[in-house]
C-alpha cells in the first residue's frame, strides 16, 4: 500500500474527497516528522512506536571502487512493532488462545 492507496481507502471509508484524505495523511505525517525531529517518541497503540536513533560514524568499503570511506554519524528512525501487530503479521508463531 502506498500513500495514494491509503488516501483512496480513507476517502471511501469516511465519505470525503481524495484531496481531503491526502491533506489528512500529510498532516499526520508532518506531525510524526516534527515529533521525531524533536527527539520525541511516536506511539500508536496496537501498531507500534517510532523513535529517533543515532548511528555512529563508521568506515566502509565502496563496493565498486574498493576504496575505504567514512559514513558520518547521523540519525535514523527505528520502528518497533507492537505485540498485537506482530501477532497479526506472523500468526504461526502466535497461535490464538483457545
Amino acid at each position: 500500500m502506498n500513500k495514494q492507496d491509503l488516501a483512496i481507502a480513507l476517502a471511501v471509508k469516511f465519505f470525503i474527497t481524495q484531496v481531503e484524505a491526502d491533506k489528512l495523511i500529510n498532516f499526520m505525517l508532518d506531525g510524526i516528522s516534527k515529533s521525531l525531529s524533536m527527539n520525541k517518541r511516536v506511539y500508536f497503540r496496537g501498531f507500534g512506536s517510532f523513535t529517533r536513533e543515532r548511528r555512529k560514524a563508521r568506515r566502509v568499503r565502496h563496493p565498486k571502487t574498493k576504496k575505504m570511506m567514512i559514513i558520518p554519524a547521523h540519525y535514523t528512525v527505528k520502528f518497533t512493532p507492537s505485540e498485537e501487530l506482530r501477532k497479526k503479521v506472523n500468526p504461526v508463531h502466535h497461535p490464538k488462545a483457545k
